[in-house]
């Protein structure tokens, strides 16, 4: 009788360790998925509040590391329509600097082989694949910063308003069968998410381009132009920065606009702002301030160094014409000094401008 009841109690034992074991796993997979439900939740709310499509590209990958558990690395790509090539603009686990200067067509993704880009999956081996399906130059790149030591990838596409607008990957270092139908789902949903913010983000920068420029030359307008001076005011104010404003004005635009009508004449304003733009450097900036005047901020110039960009300006218009017509302008220039404020500043180049003027109708 000793035995049966030894064993019996061996069984019921066992059988409430089993149950034990089976309430700790039910409880730790309840809880994983309270903890999902609510990082998801707490993920559609942050991806909405983002402005700056860049910034929010890195989030995406961050949270989507949070969510897909065996997630090592990632990156995100977006489709330059234009150029016809994947760009990356995201990533984590790998040297971005370099990654961007690696460009792919479409036709070297593995999900383009896999599904033609119509829906996530998952990618064994993919080394496999991109020595054979990527340019050499662009595979042994990927090798050197160590970017293919992975075992598996979790590939989604993203679509902004019905187009391809780019695709996530999540890697695995280590384990060809790290991920699960399970992720897929919770790539799908995340991918959703980021759809939504990606559009709001972009609308958000159209918006804030469309107050900032002029709607005939794409330059700056004044009201942002002016918000610009002042930002750079206070840095040389900090900083000692140097920096030289020039007020333009067009020679003769009323007799163009008179003559040859508004048509010529917003051509000519066009022309006009486009020749300034492609021989300044991207750290300068240009507004019209309306009709014909323009406005340049030239940093790091002394009056001397924007005299010079001037005359290699008025060169480039005499090579350039508008249906044979020359154009010219008259300039003032005025380097910043200690003291100046913004009004000040727009008063002595205007002053100096106008100085021009008079000299070239006496000069007639």
């Amino acid at each position: 009788m000793k035995p049966f009841i030894v064993l019996m109690f061996v069984l019921i034992v066992l059988a409430l360790m089993v149950v034990a074991n089976l309430y700790v796993r039910l409880k730790e997979k309840y809880e994983r998925e309270v903890n999902l439900n609510n990082l998801l939740i707490e993920i559609s709310k942050e991806f909405s509040v983002y402005k700056d499509v860049y910034k929010l590209y890195k989030k995406i990958l961050v949270d989507t590391l949070k969510i897909i558990e065996e997630g090592d690395a990632g990156s995100i790509l977006i489709y330059n329509r234009e150029k016809d090539h994947m760009e990356y603009v995201a990533a984590i686990g790998y040297d971005i600097d370099e990654l961007k200067k690696i460009n792919l067509k479409k036709e070297e993704l593995y999900l383009y082989k896999l599904n033609r880009l119509n829906s996530a999956d998952i990618i064994k081996n993919p080394r496999a694949f991109d020595s054979e399906y990527i340019d050499n130059e662009k595979y042994n790149m990927l090798m050197e910063m160590e970017a293919l030591n992975i075992k598996s990838v979790l590939s989604a596409p993203i679509y902004v308003d019905g187009e391809f607008y780019g695709i996530i990957n999540i890697d695995n270092n280590s384990n060809v069968d790290a991920f699960s139908e399970k992720d897929i789902e919770l790539i799908d949903f995340l991918v959703k998410q980021m759809e939504i913010a990606i559009k709001n983000a972009h609308l958000l920068d159209e918006l804030k381009h469309t107050l900032r420029t002029d709607d005939l030359t794409g330059v700056y307008n004044r009201r942002y132009f002016e918000e610009l001076l002042e930002k750079e005011i206070r840095r040389a104010q900090r900083y000692g920065n140097r920096f030289s404003l020039v007020l333009i004005d067009l020679d003769n635009f009323k007799p163009i606009n008179d003559t040859f009508g508004h048509k010529k004449g917003d051509k000519v304003l066009k022309h006009f702002a486009n020749i300034l733009k492609c021989n300044l450097r991207d750290t300068d900036i240009v507004a019209r301030l309306g009709g014909d005047e323009f406005v340049i901020l030239l940093h790091g110039a002394d009056e001397n160094q924007a005299e010079g960009k001037m005359g290699f300006i008025k060169n480039c218009l005499v090579e350039n014409t508008v249906d044979d017509l020359v154009i010219d302008f008259s300039y003032g220039i005025c380097e910043y000094k200690d003291g100046l404020d913004i009004d000040k500043m727009i008063t002595c180049a205007d002053d100096k401008m106008y100085e021009q003027k008079k000299i070239k109708k006496i000069e007639r």
